[in-house]
């Protein structure tokens, strides 16, 4: 009876499906008008691959490699006379450039680029590995290798070179224009984006758009597109808490063990998050942005899932639990990290922790993390704290109909023509998040195209980009400078 039940609903949902309208939303991302020609310098390339050479690695400024950063500060004014002539350029904590160029229209709006120029180190076993040392800035086989060349000094550097390009041109904007370039990104930006934003609100400067780096275009990651570029715009971003899970059962001898102890109570909450998931799936606002806006382009099996929402949602939800990226996207995930127990081999334990970590959808506080957690962990006895006293929220979701979302786009189309356009949630941390509030709009793109085999070299072993893409990159924002205006 119930297959009989389940088989007649299928039926009238294939019924229902030739009265479902999926139209195409990709027309307005079509430029709308000429940008002007602008070619950047010959040594464009050779500038940027010196930048990759400074190893400009994360740390608290404390034991920060002052040396490194202020080398790689004197490359940017030599290699960018006119930006450091024309630009009001400070910095604030200790290595982080913040940047201004004044607009010329009375009515100016205030418009924010974050970039970093912070990396993460390399470990020393794998650079046996590496076509290219990591941080000699070589250029092989027309590729620009280094760590940082993808995550995100290409990104910090492209920004410029469109800059000094531009200005050369003598461009003077109607806008004011901001430029964050941070020195920790990479380990939570507490001593450089976020006292930026501090210095913001303590200057009561605010932004009409802010835009930053994490999502690209990416070529065979979204199912039923696989052989189709789609620039992939993070609208909101996910928040981060860490919570520790502590338990106590009496220990003893292990001659004579009990049935139960901490380490059991322990090993049962950790099974229990797989097998029972705190938090159950949902759609947020940038996935149903990005089903909207890619379902028409798909076959026609996945448009008729996501042409029925919200009839299917169960069916779609359930899909995106097969995979990691599915279960990012859809749930606040719940994932143990570190277990500790025991102080010597014959004795049981009289004590157990786990640390779990989260990623935070939108609409979601910290506060409902840990009660969530705290309980689940009394179920087994266990009893919840914060860990490290850091937490981060999830930030708010930006427009995707909003002018700047569109106008990013048609940047995107300008310059990558055969790309399809898309909101998407942001699953790890960005600079930006610390900007929360104080911009209408924050969109986070980084204009590099990526194919599965690519991902793995961000943070990893021959990281790099192509000389044609790195010129890309650099035409894209002279391009949306453009727009923008």
């Amino acid at each position: 009876m119930k297959k009989t039940i389940i088989a007649l609903i299928i039926i009238v949902l294939i019924a229902l499906f030739p009265f479902v309208r999926l139209d195409s939303i990709q027309d307005k991302y079509q430029p709308v008008k000429e940008t002007s020609d602008f070619e950047i310098r010959g040594d464009a390339v050779s500038i940027f691959a010196k930048g990759l050479s400074y190893k400009t690695i994360s740390q608290v400024p404390q034991m920060i490699d002052s040396a490194a950063f202020e080398g790689l500060f004197v490359h940017l004014q030599r290699s960018f006379p006119l930006v450091y002539s024309a630009l009001s350029i400070d910095t604030l904590s200790t290595h982080t450039l913040w940047m201004k160029l004044e607009g010329s229209s009375t009515q100016a709006d205030n418009i924010l680029f974050i970039s970093h120029l912070d990396v993460v180190p390399v470990d020393p076993k794998t650079i046996k590995d590496w076509e290219a040392l990591p941080f000699a800035g070589e250029v092989k086989n027309d590729f620009i290798y280094g760590r940082g060349a993808l995550d995100d000094k290409a990104s910090a550097f492209g920004i410029l070179e469109a800059l000094e390009t531009m200005l050369a041109s003598g461009w003077r904007p109607a806008h004011n224009y901001y430029f964050c370039f941070g020195q920790d990104e990479e380990i939570g930006g507490t001593y450089g984006a976020r006292l930026a934003a501090e210095h913001c609100r303590e200057q009561g400067v605010s932004f009409r758009v802010l835009f930053d780096e994490a999502g690209t275009i990416s070529i065979g990651s979204v199912p039923g597109l696989e052989d189709t570029p789609i620039a992939l715009i993070g609208i909101a971003e996910k928040g981060y808490i860490s919570v520790e899970v502590n338990f106590e059962q009496p220990g003893g001898h292990s001659s004579m063990p009990e049935k139960e102890n901490a380490i059991l109570s322990g090993a049962a909450f950790i099974t229990s998050l797989n097998d029972d998931p705190i938090f159950k799936p949902e759609f947020t606002e940038p996935l149903q942005g990005f089903m909207d806006h890619l379902a028409p382009e798909m076959s026609f099996g996945l448009k008729w899932a996501f042409g029925m929402r919200p009839l299917t949602n169960s069916l779609i939800l359930s899909s995106y639990q097969k995979s990691a990226t599915g279960r990012a996207l859809t749930t606040n995930t719940a994932v143990a990290t570190m277990v500790g127990a025991g102080i010597k081999d014959n004795v049981v334990p009289s004590s157990s922790r786990v640390v779990c970590n989260t990623r935070i959808l939108p609409g979601y506080s910290i506060n409902d993390i840990v009660d969530a957690y705290a309980e689940r962990a009394a179920e087994f006895g266990g009893t919840v704290q914060w860990y490290n006293d850091y937490g981060s929220g999830p930030t708010a979701s930006s427009s995707y109909e909003s002018a700047d979302f569109i106008t990013l786009g048609q940047s995107i189309k300008s310059t990558f023509p055969n790309t399809l356009i898309s909101p998407y949630l942001t699953l790890g941390g960005t600079d930006s998040k610390n900007f929360d509030g104080l911009s209408a709009q924050t969109f986070r793109f980084l204009p590099i195209p990526l194919t599965k085999e690519d991902l793995p070299r961000i943070h990893g072993i021959n990281e790099r980009i192509h000389v044609d893409a790195y010129h890309d990159l650099c035409q894209f924002y002279i391009d949306l400078f453009q727009r923008i205006e």
